[in-house]
């Protein structure tokens, strides 16, 4: 194993596994041995995610839209879309196998100039639900965001179907109908890197809803080249979503998609729809938002995912310590070898494949970004992650014997993982000089 320090804090890199073969694809556009292009013009599935969406199976068109009131979730109508990969991409590979390039979901507008173009993601505090702190929007218009997808009531994204329950509807006359229920729901990863409903981040006055407002970070803000910022859109724009891979969570979360066979997606929008009236109750309204072509729309295009990327095998003609498949995705050819460091950044090919960081840029490694003791003697540590890694933190009193150290770890910002030391003692700790390194689980 090669152990890698910096600044007293090591990385140890193990080995990589797993066989894997190339992916087969429905409108095939194969780029080289090692790459691959995903290119479907309609989804498996679609589905408007409306409590009361009676046609679930056959609607042709899906709005997206913000409710304010109280009984439903603010984020009310969602649009559903899942694709199963499997008979074109091969299945249970590994996730960390796939590396991915680049994602791109395309959205058809069926209803013209409904609703005002917004391509910046605006602050949960711009929504009147967070109050006090509410602070005006700079720019008119909300945006369209792109998350990935999760599930309730044992509901995965292969069994949830188009006519599958939408969640538990209480009376129309009720204090709550559908908030936080519903079986399908938008998510980005929280700080502890589990998926986190998103459906009710700018905040909810009811007693159902209880938790805080929070920022929502989208994976992809939806554009367009038919529009202008505040201008009205027109009848059969094209939206594009390019997913943020700069995101390792995300990265990983598209991954274990395609390990598995079957990616879900949900875009929502903040633009409003009037349903409140005085009181507090309504029966619904026409508001300024977006309206979806399905893949039931015999009028406009189908919703289209695209995704280039590769799959890495273990195949290695060179017999050069590298896979063929890896090689080619990064450099486009074989001409890279094992110990060569083409970017520069201290970090050896071998090492940046086991670690899965990017060879060919200097700010992509596995690093140690802080490492600091605090007030109660226990380690804290900084460092960047990549997509589908595990890590185990280990201290040394001398360098000599390593032993698993007990610690929680936590993603405050993309890209960044937090550990901090957990050791069970009584008070504040005593220590002398510690050592401590970032190993690279398999």
């Amino acid at each position: 194993m090669t152990v890698l320090s910096t600044k007293g804090v090591g990385t140890r890199a193990a080995g990589l596994r797993g066989a894997v073969c190339l992916f087969w694809l429905l409108l095939v556009f194969r780029l080289g041995a090692a790459g691959f292009t995903l290119d479907v013009p309609s989804p498996s599935m679609d589905r408007w995610m409306y409590p009361f969406n009676f046609e679930p199976a056959t609607r042709p068109v899906a709005p997206t839209f913000a409710s304010f009131d109280p009984r439903f979730d603010t984020r009310d109508a969602q649009f559903l879309l899942g694709w199963d990969t499997s008979a074109r991409v091969s299945t249970h590979r590994g996730p960390r196998n796939y590396l991915v390039r680049r994602a791109r979901l395309t959205l058809t507008i069926t209803a013209d100039k409904a609703f005002v173009y917004d391509p910046t993601y605006d602050s949960f505090r711009t929504y009147l639900t967070n109050q006090p702190g509410y602070l005006p929007d700079t720019d008119p218009g909300r945006p369209v965001e792109l998350y990935g997808a999760a599930f309730r009531k044992g509901f995965t994204g292969p069994t949830f179907t188009e006519n599958s329950s939408y969640g538990p509807l209480g009376p129309i006359a009720g204090g709550n109908i559908s908030i936080g229920t519903r079986n399908v729901y938008p998510v980005m990863f929280g700080t502890d890197g589990e998926p986190l409903d998103v459906s009710n981040n700018v905040g909810q006055h009811n007693e159902a809803w209880t938790d805080a407002p929070f920022e929502a970070r989208p994976w992809a803000v939806g554009r367009t080249l038919n529009a202008v910022a505040g201008e009205l859109v027109p009848e059969g724009s094209k939206f594009t979503f390019d997913i943020d891979l700069a995101d390792p969570l995300v990265v990983a979360y598209l991954q274990r998609a395609l390990d598995g066979g079957w990616l879900p997606l949900v875009v929502d929008s903040l633009s409003p729809a009037v349903q409140i009236t005085p009181g507090g109750t309504g029966g619904g309204g026409v508001g300024n938002y977006p309206q979806w072509s399905t893949r039931k729309n015999l009028l406009y295009d189908a919703p289209r995912l695209e995704i280039e990327g590769a799959v890495v095998t273990e195949v290695d003609t060179d017999q050069d310590g590298l896979p063929d498949d890896w090689e080619r995705f990064w450099f486009g050819d074989l001409s890279a070898t094992a110990d060569g460091d083409p970017d520069g950044d201290g970090r050896i090919n071998r090492d940046e494949l086991v670690a899965g960081t990017d060879p060919t840029d200097k700010a992509s490694a596995l690093r140690v970004l802080a490492s600091t003791f605090g007030a109660d003697g226990t380690a804290v540590l900084r460092f960047t992650i990549a997509p589908s890694r595990r890590y185990r933190i280990e201290v040394s009193e001398g360098l000599a014997a390593w032993n698993e150290a007990a610690g929680r770890l936590s993603y405050p910002e993309p890209g960044v993982a937090e550990w901090s030391e957990q050791d069970g003692a009584a008070g504040p700790r005593q220590r002398g000089a510690a050592f401590f390194r970032i190993v690279v689980v398999e």
